[in-house]
Order: structure tokens, then sequence, then C-alpha cells
């Protein structure tokens, strides 16, 4: 599994701007460029974003997330399962967050350790 930690792009420990979700970009990129799958193609897109030591986010904070998330992995995922993790997650999981996911087609849940699973609608596997 491909994970970025926050806190080592950015280190505010409220996050509630559109710039600071695409000052993740870079490195979300470079994370998903470094990815090969052994044996070929895989059936799913998987990337976590680690919030371990950041206390909030507002939801324009995820929604630009989800874009960055969409521009790097492509609108056009040819049937792969597009999976986004949101571990340490420095919110509990409402409706406001729930609404941003489906906007962007995804539905989301909340594990038991906590932790986020974005999907894409329709195939929440974990």
């Amino acid at each position: 599994m491909h994970t970025l930690r926050v806190r080592d792009v950015l280190k505010d420990k409220i996050l509630v701007s559109r710039e600071s979700a695409r000052l993740l970009e870079d490195a979300l990129g470079a994370i998903m460029a470094g990815k090969s799958t052994p044996g070929g193609r895989s059936d799913t897109t998987r990337l976590t974003v680690d919030f371990e030591g950041v206390e909030g986010i507002a939801p324009s904070f995820l929604d630009e997330l989800l874009l960055v998330f969409e521009s790097i992995i492509g609108s056009d995922t040819n049937g792969v399962e597009r999976r986004l993790v949101v571990a340490n997650p420095p919110a509990r999981l409402s409706l406001k967050f729930e609404a941003i996911a489906r906007g962007h087609g995804m539905s989301v849940r909340a594990l038991s350790d906590g932790s986020w699973v974005l999907t894409d609608s329709g195939n929440p596997r974990a």
C-alpha cells in the first residue's frame, strides 16, 4: 500500500484551504508514479493519506484532496476501482464529508480503527 504522511509535506495542524490540499499534489503524484504492480494490472488504484498529527480538516480541504486524487489517477479508470484510505482522520466521519465523497462519485465509510475508506460508488470493498 502506498502512503503519504500529510505532516511530512504540510506543517499546519489544521487544514482548511484548498491551496493546502493542492500542496500535496506533487507528493501524491510521485507516490503513484512509483507504484508498480507485480505480475500485471491491478483492479484497484489504492492510496493512503495519513493524517497523524493533524488536528482538523475542513470540508473544502477534503474536496480539493479528492480533486487532486482524481487528477493523478485520471477520471477514466478503465474498470479499475479508485480507493483512497484516510488514516488517522482528525475528525469523525460526518454527513458533510459523505456528501463531498458522493460529489466525486465515491462512497465513504469508517472502519473499526477509525480510518475512512473512499471507493467508487457501488463498489465499497475494503
